[in-house]
């Protein structure tokens, strides 16, 4: 039996909608992904935001994963094993989103690698 990858098939970043992209001009999920794509050498996949939602920041863990829902999509179906790249894990909506979107588009296992997880509080 063979040990499974760790780093996945492959790496996907966290997308921006197009407004908000163009907007803030960089996406901090995306440099993160390009940067572990280059040094691990596992190719990136590419999702889309199909859904402009309120800013998450001052949501509450409900209105988050409902905020979230249907947000994200895969053009192209993923690898079975695929690696979600984020900067920051709040409360886990939007790589519950993005996880939901990969296993509804083929993936089989979804894993989650964030640089930075804020503090738990009331939510």
């Amino acid at each position: 039996m063979t040990q499974p990858q760790l780093t996945g098939q492959a790496f996907v970043s966290v997308p921006m909608h197009p407004a908000n992209a163009h907007e803030r001009g960089f996406n901090q999920s995306y440099w993160l992904a390009k940067q572990l794509s280059h040094k691990l050498a596992v190719p990136l996949h590419t999702a889309q935001r199909v859904k402009r939602s309120r800013p998450q920041r001052t949501l509450n863990r409900r209105e988050r994963a409902s905020n979230l829902a249907d947000a994200f999509a895969f053009q192209m179906p993923p690898p079975e094993h695929l690696v979600i790249i984020d900067d920051v894990v709040t409360t886990g909506a939007t790589g519950h989103a993005m996880a939901f979107a990969a296993l509804e588009a083929g993936a089989k296992r979804v894993d989650i690698w964030a640089v930075a997880r804020t503090p738990l509080g009331k939510d």
